[in-house]
């Protein structure tokens, strides 16, 4: 009798789902529709790499020492990078937090701004500064010393992922040290705890609790870590699996192996994001320093703080001045600035961000108006579940993508608006979780505070948004447009595999130039990407001001 209840329960409760998905309105509707196109290309997809007529031996070619040090690398690397990003960026959190200066708006921005940057600009900035010819080694040879970097491998690979994470940590570390409570502070100073009492007893409780999400954050981001690796690699000891993929098609067009290196890269990926989500917290975090107390400093702390900080402040600002110096002493500087490559790329790069930032915020509001009108209606799995099909680009990184689609449509005589149609389709995907997280908290919030206000009045679609909806969106979608721009502007993943000659980006005519060693026209590159970069962050810093 309990198991033909519990079937009838099952039942109602199907038929109940049903009847709700048919009175959805047709803004819902279309979410449905853009959920199942999410689900079956991804599908399409990653099928299709297993349509690959191989004769190796899958297992066999498991045991092979090569793949063995890809795989090693791949989580070497990633658990050294976030190790030390998390080192580092709680040190500087710390001595930031507890140092007062007029320069700390500027400099959290400065922090921010190193989340859009492309990968590409800032390796050109690394290898100008600790690169054979760079800053340090014309510095020790005016010292007298004799003294040769090696920045091509995992000192060059770190170097890039601490410049990124680095930043990304202390921001999160920030919001830690701000939600110590004030009264905590004046009772430790009114018990004179002070140095690593101070920091066992009031601060290590509330740094343990973010000390997992952000080691997770950042090694996800290292280990999916694709243009970083590619160039300053250097060489088959310095592979990761998503490295392995690229080369294993386009120098050995050996389809087999990099289907073999796409599924253990999706793999490993989907393990590491359902194990790090749940850790994982918003980045986002603001400093307030208004209604803070903060105990007084001993002076040989502060001399050391004040030291650590300029330290860290000089390792991210020196390649962002070296792109701007090396750009304005290039050679020839007029005939770069002529040649049509550059305008070619700067063209397509300039259509490509917007339109994948306009897709990646048509398929994110699909989503989030059937994922909020399925939590109104009390189906919070389900809604969940949808929002989670957005965030599938953070399990099954864009490469894996790009090489089903490569295998599936390898067949076809492909022209640059297939290319580009692909390319801005792969963006729009990489930048949707971003747009996700954006709008998911104003999108909710209008649902509760003015649906039954809404259907009172018989409001419905476009007239709802326009009247009631726009008024709370407009900062949040502005912010997203241009965040999504920034990301689709920046990445090198998709146009790396489907690029070519005629058909260029601003990355990818950088990856080119710093390939065959054309330094001033990589120069005048990279400094066009970083204003374009520069203006997109004030504009995303403009709309959060004025929200």
């Amino acid at each position: 009798m309990a198991s033909k209840s519990s079937k009838i329960n099952e039942r109602n409760s199907l038929l109940k789902l049903l009847r709700s998905f048919t009175t959805l309105p047709i803004s819902s509707l279309s979410g449905l529709v853009i959920w199942l196109f999410i689900i079956l290309f991804y599908v399409f997809v990653i099928s299709g790499i297993f349509t690959i007529e191989t004769d190796y031996d899958w297992l066999q070619l498991l045991q092979d020492d090569y793949v063995k040090q890809v795989i090693l690398f791949s989580f070497g690397q990633a658990i050294l990078s976030a190790l030390l990003s998390v080192f580092f960026g709680l040190l500087f959190a710390r001595a930031f937090f507890y140092q007062r200066f007029i320069a700390k708006p500027f400099i959290l921005k400065l922090f921010s701004l190193t989340f859009v940057l492309p990968a590409l600009v800032v390796i050109f900035g690394i290898t100008g500064i600790y690169g054979h010819n760079g800053w340090l080694v014309k510095l020790t040879a005016l010292l007298g010393i004799s003294w040769q970097p090696h920045i091509y491998g995992l000192t060059g690979i770190l170097i890039a992922h601490l410049f990124f994470n680095i930043p990304l940590a202390a921001r999160m570390f920030l919001q830690t040290f701000q939600a110590i409570p004030t009264q905590q502070r004046q009772l430790a100073a009114q018990l004179n705890l002070r140095g690593w009492q101070f920091i066992r007893l009031i601060e290590l409780p509330y740094l343990r609790q973010q000390l997992l999400p952000v080691f997770s954050l950042i090694f996800m981001l290292c280990f999916t870590s694709f243009a970083i690796v590619l160039t300053l690699g250097g060489g088959p000891k310095y592979t990761t699996l998503e490295v392995a993929i690229y080369q294993a098609i386009l120098f050995e067009f050996d389809l087999a192996k990099a289907a073999l290196f796409a599924l253990l890269q999706a793999l490993f990926c989907c393990v590491l994001f359902a194990v790090g989500s749940l850790w994982q917290k918003s980045p986002q975090a603001l400093l307030h320093s208004k209604n803070l107390w903060l105990a007084k400093q001993s002076s040989a702390v502060q001399i050391w703080q004040v030291f650590y900080i300029s330290c860290i402040l000089l390792f991210i600002s020196l390649p962002l001045i070296h792109i701007i110096f090396s750009a304005f002493q290039a050679e020839s500087l007029w005939q770069i600035w002529q040649q049509p490559q550059l305008w070619q790329a700067l063209a397509y790069s300039l259509t490509i961000a917007p339109l994948s930032a306009i897709l990646a915020l048509f398929f994110a509001i699909a989503l989030l108006l059937l994922a909020r009108r399925l939590h109104y209606l009390s189906y919070s799995s389900l809604s969940q579940a949808i929002l989670n099909s957005g965030m599938l680009v953070l399990a099954i990184p864009v490469l894996v993508i790009s090489v089903g689609l490569f295998i599936r449509l390898r067949e076809m005589d492909f022209s640059n608006y297939h290319l580009f149609a692909l390319v801005v389709l792969c963006n729009g995907l990489t930048a949707m979780p971003f747009v996700l997280q954006v709008l998911n908290l104003p999108m909710h919030n209008n649902m509760q505070y003015y649906e039954k206000l809404s259907q009172s009045l018989a409001i419905r679609g476009w007239n709802r948004f326009y009247l009631i909806e726009w008024h709370n969106l407009k900062s949040p979608l502005k912010y997203a447009f241009a965040l999504a721009c920034a990301i689709s502007l920046g990445d090198f993943t998709a146009i790396a595999l489907f690029g070519n000659q005629d058909f260029s980006s601003l990355p990818y005519l950088l990856y080119q130039q710093l390939g065959s060693y054309r330094s001033d026209e990589g120069a005048v590159t990279a400094l066009i990407l970083l204003i374009v970069c520069v203006l997109i962050f004030l504009l995303i810093e403009r709309i959060k001001k004025d929200d």
